[in-house]
């Protein structure tokens, strides 16, 4: 009994010894956990140079692409070779059936119909070429430029450089659309006259060549 007495004071003796020698291994301070939001304000005030030039880099980038942006497949239209007015085959056949809430076919696919018979295009459509002069200029000269009878399509040219220019809207040609309308020439002009599309082709270098005659016989 003497002798498990005088290990377990051996023990406990050395076990304070170590214990001792742990907690007393230099000065102790407090410690406090750094709030995450402060480390990111940090961050951002040190390194803010930095990050404003690299924000401005990427809005300088976004920019140019919407100034650089068109549309993939772009239909290329001549400049119109006549005076030419002509009604489009505006047909639709449809690929699917249409049905109601209730799964009812309305209307089978292979239907047929002209869109126009059922609904108004209730504005003009002007489809130039903005890179060429004298159809900018029919353009500007035409009364075509802001007025909410006429909505411009450019089959070429920058829509930015346009918009900023004339401080109205400006819409690409979509190859769908130039494939609807049957368009192949510039500049054309798109109304609706009843239940017909009416596309009229203006050849600007006739009226050139009609003026040239016109002043060959005045002389």
């Amino acid at each position: 009994m003497k002798k498990l007495f005088l290990i377990l004071s051996l023990s406990a003796s050395l076990f304070a010894k170590e214990t001792d020698n742990i907690l007393n291994l230099g000065k102790t301070y407090e410690f406090k956990e750094r709030d995450i939001l402060e480390l990111i304000q940090e961050h951002l005030t040190k390194n803010r140079p930095e990050l404003e030039q690299k924000l401005l880099g990427q809005r300088d980038k976004l920019k140019e692409n919407i100034k650089n942006w068109r549309p993939k497949d772009m239909v290329k239209l001549t400049p119109a070779p006549k005076n030419n007015t002509f009604s489009p085959d505006m047909t639709w056949t449809l690929t699917k059936d249409i049905k109601d809430h209730e799964g009812n076919i309305i209307y089978p696919q292979g239907f047929s119909f002209n869109p126009a018979k059922y609904a108004r295009l209730s504005y003009g459509i002007v489809v130039i070429n903005a890179n060429d002069k004298e159809e900018l200029e029919w353009l500007e000269k035409g009364g075509y430029l802001n007025t909410i009878a006429y909505r411009i399509f450019l089959s070429e040219g920058s829509y930015y450089e346009m918009i900023q220019k004339h401080k109205q809207d400006f819409y690409y040609l979509l190859p769908e659309i130039a494939k609807r309308f049957q368009l192949k020439h510039t500049p054309s002009i798109i109304k609706q006259e009843g239940e017909e599309i009416i596309i009229q082709e203006v050849c600007l270098k006739c009226k050139q060549e009609n003026k040239g005659s016109q002043n060959e016989i005045q002389k």
